[in-house]
């Protein structure tokens, strides 16, 4: 995305940064920018880095954003939706609040905080906390994405909503429960919890029979089981998927199952006999067929943890990231650049690389050769081994083109 399209964004938090900070403190903050290859983390509510002092010690400045609220969130991609021809395009436009319900994105100088480790930072900003804003300024003139994720809600959380909203409202129906051949799924961030459509009836009394009299060989197909029972093929698929369990377990290569329907569809669907059924959980988990490729995918590469980390966000410790990052830096081919850190993922755009931390404590690469982040071979609890496997992924998409 050009510079043209975007700068506005950039320039108008300069100017909220800058207007009042004093002469000294703001060409201390430049200098910074200058000296020191300082990485961005950005996440839901704030934006740091880490500055060294004078005797090599850190400071970890941080500039806090108000974040806006999901009513008021809502009432945005409503105006995104009505006001936009293209809705993954971020351009000028949405800067200005007529354009997003009257709720301004960019910040007003009462929206920020500034908030510093050094030892005589001031009341108002300082030099390392006005280095976070500049940085982030410039990272808002390439792509003013963040921006969204700062003030609440990340930009593709948006898209994916906008898209939801342009569906038929038969795709968005949570399917009959005798579709799925699955457990109902558990409530998260991403995927909408599974409602049955009725509580399933009470089972019958137990009927009469007479097991001496002669019974004729059954001649033809069975009767559809009734209502709730799922049908016939599900059924089958069913029984077919414990017995391949079974033979998993006894031959000690069985895995444990995922904590979400979404893991285990992504199992099921990858076996023979829960190939049939692809598109019933395309339609329940609400993706489209390139997602639920990504999905198997993720669960080929990392097992159940790696359908997750595909699925859901987690919440990650800052040292969590901060360490993960300073193992990765020697090996990025552009250190300067700057580094995204959101919840559970760190993604190197300059790069085109992104890990994402998995329940399983390991770090699962990605690439996205072809626009969406996808999932490749390699996750690691080390995550400079998770990013060489990104890389050597890239290098193999680079040959087969």
């Amino acid at each position: 995305m050009s510079a043209r399209t975007t700068d506005v964004w950039a320039r108008a938090l300069t100017a909220t940064l800058t207007t009042h900070a004093d002469t000294a403190t703001l060409n201390a903050a430049r200098r910074l920018l200058t000296t020191t290859g300082t990485q961005l983390n950005i996440n839901k509510g704030f934006a740091t880095a880490k500055f060294p002092l004078a005797d090599g010690r850190p400071v970890r400045p941080r500039l806090l954003v108000e974040e806006l609220t999901e009513a008021q969130w809502d009432r945005i991609e409503a105006a995104i939706a009505t006001h936009t021809p293209t809705p993954g395009i971020i351009g000028d436009h949405l800067a200005d609040p007529d354009r997003t319900a009257g709720i301004p994105l960019l910040p007003s100088a009462h929206d920020l905080t500034h908030s510093c480790t050094c030892p005589a930072a001031p009341a108002g900003p300082c030099a390392h906390t006005l280095a976070v804003g500049l940085l982030l300024a410039e990272r808002l003139r390439a792509a003013p994405a963040p921006l969204f994720t700062l003030r609440g809600r990340p930009y593709q959380h948006i898209k994916k909503n906008l898209r939801a909203q342009g569906h038929s409202t038969a795709a968005a129906r949570v399917p009959s429960p005798h579709r799925a051949p699955t457990s109902p799924a558990r409530p998260t961030a991403d995927v909408a919890p599974f409602v049955p459509a009725q509580q399933p009836a009470p089972m019958p009394e137990p009927a009469e029979l007479d097991l001496a009299a002669a019974r004729p060989v059954l001649s033809g197909p069975l009767p559809p089981p009734p209502a709730p029972l799922p049908e016939l093929p599900a059924q089958k698929a069913l029984v077919a998927d414990a017995a391949h369990r079974a033979r998993a377990l006894l031959a000690g290569t069985d895995q444990p199952t995922g904590t979400d329907t979404g893991s285990d569809l992504a199992r099921f669907t990858a076996l023979e006999h829960g190939a049939p059924f692809r598109q019933a959980a395309i339609d329940h988990l609400g993706l489209d067929v390139v997602a639920m490729g990504h999905l198997t995918l993720a669960h080929t590469h990392g097992g159940p943890a790696g359908a997750a980390a595909y699925l859901h966000r987690y919440t990650v410790d800052h040292d969590v990231l901060a360490r993960a990052q300073a193992d990765i830096q020697p090996l990025r081919p552009a250190p300067s650049a700057t580094v995204e850190c959101e919840d559970n993922h760190i993604t190197d755009q300059a790069a085109g690389v992104q890990l994402r931390y998995g329940p399983d404590c390991r770090w699962h690469p990605y690439l996205a050769p072809y626009g969406p982040w996808q999932p490749v071979p390699g996750p690691d609890a080390d995550p400079a081994q998770a990013y060489r496997a990104a890389r050597t992924a890239a290098r193999a998409f680079r040959r087969t083109r």
